[in-house]
């Protein structure tokens, strides 16, 4: 017996055909590898008691007890807290949990945005990316104004370092963001090239797959990957903004999870830390890591740096292509 619970993001949306079949192919090998067992699968994204949607209502509204609990996290983050987590095992005295897909760590792990890379992403030839002329120290896209890229942007303006980097930041979109605390944004002209998406909500290009606007992209040195999740003690999360800088030829820092390094050298990844090794930016925090590795490009001869990283550069290009073939097939092969 299999019963399945969770929303997924619309069919019309980018990267919902991808979550309907991963979550699809997650319940038919539940089935083939746990016939005769009672199993619950959640799909965990906007799941848990903070969301409006009935799925957290619905997950536990049933009148049987269950053996296996199976979480499946494909795109965004965990949201599940939890003391909620232990309602449900509670109630359906569960004996097993099965963490599958964005879980650091857990057996079954695979990560979804290096997995549809190779689909989607262009395959951008060296000579549309690689470096030519660093007019720019760095570039930070950020689009959701959450707070961790509000505080950033100012320490780069109260710093004098914005006029070195190609910087955006998004509006709030209408929302009320962290109680409304005031920001400016910071939005880039789109070239209306075939790759430049609508702007949506935030005034900033809702990209997943591109690097947008490549003659910004080939004038920048180092990329600072601005991910989703930024407090080192929630769980890790990998999305397309890192395969953004892989795939195009870009040392790069985390506005992250500091494990995020490490993260990426247990999955076969060069990391850039020793070209700045008396900066702790795996140890201190993630602000005070990006101004004081710009501090410090500042000074250096980027020309010859980028290309004394260019091996490994090329090397984590190839790297990421062989890691997405890997990732597919650890999701259609969850339990060999």
């Amino acid at each position: 017996m299999l019963t399945a619970v969770g929303t997924h993001f619309p069919l019309s949306w980018q990267y919902g055909p991808e979550e309907k079949h991963i979550f699809d192919s997650t319940v038919n090998q539940v089935n083939n590898n746990f016939p005769n067992d009672r199993n619950l699968v959640i799909n965990t994204t906007w799941f848990g008691s903070q969301f409006g949607n009935g799925e957290w209502k619905r997950a536990l509204s049933f009148d049987t007890d269950f053996d296996n609990l199976f979480l499946l996290s494909v795109i965004d983050p965990v949201y599940l807290f939890d003391e909620d987590l232990e309602i449900i095992i509670k109630k359906y005295n569960i004996k097993n949990i099965y963490r599958i897909g964005m879980f650091e760590g857990s057996k079954y792990e695979w990560n979804f945005h290096g997995m549809i890379g190779k689909d989607l992403m262009p395959r951008y030839t060296e000579e549309q990316v690689i470096m030519t002329n660093p007019e720019y120290i760095y570039m930070l896209y950020q689009r959701k104004p959450r707070l961790h890229r509000i505080e950033i942007t100012e320490i780069l303006r109260h710093r004098n370092l914005l006029k070195h980097g190609v910087v955006s930041l998004g509006t709030t979109g209408g929302q009320n963001w962290h109680d409304g605390i005031k920001f400016e944004p910071i939005i880039i002209p789109d070239d209306n090239s075939p790759d430049a998406h609508h702007n949506g909500d935030f005034g900033v290009p809702n990209d997943l797959v591109t690097l947008g606007r490549l003659d910004l992209w080939q004038t920048h040195f180092l990329n600072i990957v601005s991910e989703t999740v930024f407090d080192e003690w929630l769980p890790l999360l990998v999305t397309e903004k890192m395969w953004k800088a892989t795939i195009g030829l870009r040392p790069y820092i985390v506005h992250g999870n500091p494990k995020t390094y490490a993260w990426m050298r247990n999955h076969g990844f060069k990391t850039f830390n020793q070209y700045w090794s008396h900066i702790p930016v795996e140890t201190q925090g993630p602000h005070d890591s990006v101004w004081q590795v710009l501090e410090f490009l500042r000074t250096q001869d980027l020309k010859q740096m980028y290309l004394d990283m260019l091996p490994d550069l090329r090397y984590n290009k190839q790297r990421f292509y062989e890691f997405s073939c890997e990732q597919e097939y650890k999701m259609e092969h969850i339990f060999e």
